[in-house]
Order: structure tokens, then sequence, then C-alpha cells
């Protein structure tokens, strides 16, 4: 057997993880990425001496694999399954479970139900359902609904049938009729985390106004209640809109930021002290699937910042994501937020050491204040944004040519508007007083932001639609 494949187990892995991918692309019909992996393998195919018997029969079997996984995770509905009594004329009764946190909008509140009956008999599955902001359900109450179920529509340019699949969610109910049956009926680790979390958020209303309070919520629960529709179209004329979703991006933010405190301390204990942090926050936030990913993706990259051993954490990232895809294939195709994390997480990687090159001869490196690991973050961010442009001009079908100046002056201001809301936040539940006083200095930094996304986006052709 030619050993020359064997040559480089680390590309032996990227490839055949490349490969797997490349099925769940193919099957679900995804041919601008299917021609964007055959490109890249026709790139980097030569580095790992692919041979056309040997090498080449294991991406096949590899991408076969691909094939058969995102086929067998499409679901075959019955009458057992919620989605199978989807009927836009016959009304049903349903009984379950809120099973996730409230997604609480400015008129509306999306819910997330387990539904174990249906018209008086069992079934399985999960309808998100829209109802009136008032009354407030909460996480574990148990509801009795009656309306039409439907199955997800897609808009001209979105699915949203792909978009709620990839949670198990293929039914949806509008402006249903909603009886509490039983609050609180769920008990476990979430409910507490999720009792704590809207603590924080009505902590937070009190201490910022609007839209302060609902920007401060973004930075660091990864909630956008409340954000007027205004301000998210500066957000996304100006490519800032990802400071306000929980992601790898920002996570890793907080961690470099968190491990400016703790330069006395060794660097393995920087990492240690700082991944037991990243969990905390990560169970805080509410450990959708989401922000487990992006908690991921986000220690990985530190790890190689801090450790410099790019080659095993090539080996456990590319691992990692291939084992997220084979549990969940959706997540390939229609969860931007992984593709986003694990784009980012590359450009911490690999495109870091550049951008201090870049910097360093720009004279612009010693610019950047290195107090508070401001400089480390300011790197990074460029660094993740790099890599994750590609795939924020593919899926929102905008480019904004300001991002890149835009991210310059936010960068450092993002990590201090955090913190300062953060401290704010603990000051003020020991000290209702001082905890305003830091909230004026974690306003200013928050104003700033808003106001470089606002002048970014008033300038002529800040973006550019496709």
């Amino acid at each position: 057997m030619d050993m020359g494949l064997f040559k480089d187990s680390n590309w032996v892995l990227i490839m055949g993880v490349s490969a797997f991918c490349l099925g769940v692309f193919v099957a679900a019909g995804e041919w601008i990425w299917v021609c964007g992996f055959i490109g890249m393998g026709l790139v980097f195919g030569r580095r790992i001496e692919l041979k056309i018997t040997k090498g080449g029969l294991i991406l096949i079997v590899a991408c076969l694999i691909g094939v058969f996984r995102f086929q067998s995770a499409i679901p075959v509905f019955d009458l057992g399954d919620v989605a199978g009594h989807h009927s836009e004329n016959e009304m049903v009764v349903m009984e379950g479970v809120v099973v996730d946190y409230p997604d609480v909008r400015r008129d509306e509140i999306k819910l997330t139900v387990d539904i174990d009956h249906l018209n008086d008999e069992l079934v399985t599955g999960r309808v998100l359902i829209s109802v009136f902001r008032y009354p407030e359900y909460s996480y574990g109450d148990r509801l009795k609904i009656w309306g039409f179920v439907i199955t997800p529509v897609d808009f001209e340019s979105f699915s949203y049938r792909r978009y709620l699949r990839r949670y198990g969610i293929h039914s949806v109910m509008y402006s249903p009729s909603v009886e509490l049956l039983e609050e609180s009926v769920l008990s476990d680790w979430r409910f507490f985390v999720y009792e704590f979390k809207s603590v924080v958020e009505k902590k937070i209303n009190r201490l910022f106004p609007e839209p302060y309070a609902s920007f401060s919520a973004g930075l660091l629960l990864g909630s956008r209640r409340g954000i007027p529709e205004k301000l998210m179209e500066a957000f996304n004329r100006s490519g800032l809109t990802h400071i306000i979703a929980i992601s790898g991006y920002n996570i890793t933010l907080i961690i470099v930021f968190v491990s400016g405190f703790l330069k006395s301390f060794s660097r393995r204990s920087q990492v240690c002290i700082a991944s037991v942090f990243i969990v905390i926050f990560t169970v805080f936030v509410g450990a959708t699937a989401a922000v487990v990913r992006a908690a991921i993706m986000g220690v990985l990259g530190l790890w190689a910042l801090w450790f410099g051993r790019t080659a095993e954490v090539t080996r456990l990232l590319v691992l990692t994501a291939g084992m997220m895809v084979f549990w969940n294939p959706f997540i390939l195709v229609d969860d931007v937020g992984f593709q986003l994390s694990f784009a980012a997480t590359c450009g911490l990687i690999y495109a870091t050491p550049w951008v201090e090159v870049f910097l360093k001869w720009t004279r612009c490196y010693e610019w950047i204040p290195e107090n508070l690991s401001i400089r480390e973050a300011f790197v990074t961010s460029l660094a993740a944004q790099f890599f994750a442009l590609p795939i924020i001009v593919l899926n929102f079908e905008r480019l904004s040519l300001v991002a890149p100046f835009a991210n310059v002056f936010v960068a450092a201001l993002i990590p201090l508007a955090m913190v300062f809301s953060f401290v704010a936040l603990i000051v003020s539940w020991i000290w209702w007083e001082g905890g305003l006083m830091v909230a004026y200095v974690a306003w200013f930094f928050l104003e700033l932001i808003i106001q470089v996304a606002q002048w970014s986006a008033e300038i002529p052709w800040a973006s550019v639609a496709f």
C-alpha cells in the first residue's frame, strides 16, 4: 500500500472531513459550496500526494458517507408526529411544554414547545408558536394551544423551513389561543439558568435606557430584543451585526480580555482558567446549540494562539467540526452561525500572525493600547473577520465596504463596553448607586460604538447588495 497518502496525517484528516462535508453539500444541493470544496481540493490535493486508486477511493467513500448522513437526517413524518397534521383549514388542540428560552420581540413572543398531545392523542414533535407580547410565558410552562399547525413558509431569498429544521422544529403556529395549564413543570438546570438570565436582563434594563439596554444585553447575552430596526439596519450596513450575537468572535474577545487580568499566571493556567470561564458563560447565556458551537470554536482558537501548536489544534478543530456535522448535518448547510464560528476560528489560528506583521509594517501596531489586552483583541478580531467575510457575503448577499474600517474603530471599544457593562451589573447588586456610576462609563463606550455604526452606515455606497 502506498504510504505517501499518510505522509501528513493532518492533511489526510482535513481532506477526509472536507470530502464528508462535500457529500453533505451535494445531498443538500448547495452547488456553490460544492464548487468551492472541489476548488479547494484541486489546490491542496498535491500537499498529501493523493493517488487516484487509494487516496481517491478514501475521499469518495467519505463523500458518500456525507451524502448518506444528510439523507438519513431528513425526517419522514406520520400521524404520530405533529408535522403529520399540518393543515391551514383544520384547527387542532395541543398540549406541550416550553423547552427553550422565550424569544421576546418588540410585539410578540416566540416559544419552542415540545408537544405530547394533539386532539387527545399521543404525539411527538416541536412547534414554534408566535403569541402576543403579554401575558409572558417561561421555560418549563405547560400550555394548552388552539390553532392551525402549518409548515414553515419559505420566502424568496430565505428558507424559514431550513432555518428551523436545524433545531428539530418542523412546524409553526401563528397567533394561536394559549392557556397556561401549569407553571415550571421542568426544574432542571436550564430552568435556574434561564431564571437568572431573566433577572440579569431586567437589571440591565434598569441600568441603561434604550437602545443601550438592548445593545448591552446583546453584547453580554446575545439577546436582540428591543433593538430599533433603524439601528439594526445601521449595524447591517456597517458590517457590525456580528457584535450583537454570541459567536466565536464575541466569546474569543471575552476570554482574551479576561486573560489580560491573568498575565501573572503561567500560560497553561491562563488557558485552564479561561476555559472554565467560558463554560460558565456558555451555561449563563443558556447553552443553546449555537452558543455551544461558538464556545467550542472559540476555545480551540485560543488554545492555538496561546500554545502555538497549530498542527495539533488544526487536527482537533477539523475533527470537532466533523463530529458536529455528523451529529447534525443541517448545521453545515443551514446554520450560518456555525459557518461563521468555524471561519472566525480559522482566522484566529492562521491569520493572526499575518495581521500582526501587516500592522507592524504599517506602523499602526505601536499605536494600539496594550493595556487590558486591547491590542490582542484588536488583532484577533481583524483576523476573524478576514476569514468570515466570504460567508457573510454569500449568506446575506451584501458586502459592507466600510466594514473593515468600522471594525477597526470598534474593535478596541467592544471589550471595554462589555467589561464595564458586566462590572456595572456586579456592582449594582452590592451598591446600586455605584453600579449606576459604572454604567455611565459603559454607556460612553456603547454610545461610541453606536455612533461609529451610524456614521459608517450613512457613507454613500457603504453597503453593496448582490
